[in-house]
């Protein structure tokens, strides 16, 4: 079944709207050459299962990361697969009950699972809540979707920041997934 999973690739072709926010997500989400360095050292993970979905702003700048940390391991093989059409994948990978994306899931040569990641590093959801409490958490119901493009342009220019941050912070918690002993 991994076998049928889209390649970064593809995923990103079919992304339609939303592909270009992803697009600028992966040209700024690239490894800092420490990083990189890292991810090039783990060779015992073989097989990356990603559960996404195009219309979400954490996949949108969150999976190009694991793209680019996928490409830096050697030997590995990233494959995409949408939650909402497959959903098997998406009810054996719930996050605490919740349907989380992108949910990204590490195994060996052997497909014994090595780590998961999932939705975004810990140090953007503290981000994230704050934006969303003075934007979407304001406006009244019938302003929500008027109120969603303070919120993402707010959240992206928390990932933007300087030194990318978040994306920085999201790397390490897969570095240390990944390199977790079971």
């Amino acid at each position: 079944r991994f076998a049928t999973g889209m390649t970064w690739k593809d995923y990103v072709a079919q992304m339609g709207d939303t592909r270009a926010r992803t697009e600028e997500n992966y040209a700024k989400s690239v490894l800092t050459e420490e990083e990189r360095k890292a991810f090039s050292g783990i060779n015992h993970v073989r097989y990356v299962l990603m559960l996404a979905e195009n219309w979400c702003g954490d996949v949108h700048r969150n999976s190009p990361l694991i793209a680019h940390i996928c490409d830096a391991m050697p030997n590995c093989d990233l494959r995409v697969f949408l939650r909402d059409q497959n959903p098997d994948l998406r009810d054996a990978l719930l996050n605490n009950g919740y349907q989380s994306i992108p949910v990204v899931v590490f195994f060996d040569k052997d497909w014994n699972e090595v780590g998961r990641w999932i939705e975004r590093a810990h140090a953007a959801t503290a981000k994230v809540l704050a934006v969303r409490a003075k934007t979407l958490d304001l406006a009244p119901p019938d302003k929500q979707d008027a109120a969603m493009p303070e919120y993402r342009k707010l959240v992206q220019a928390e990932y933007d920041a300087p030194g990318g941050p978040l994306w920085r912070a999201a790397a390490n918690e897969v570095k240390l997934v990944v390199s977790a002993k079971k």
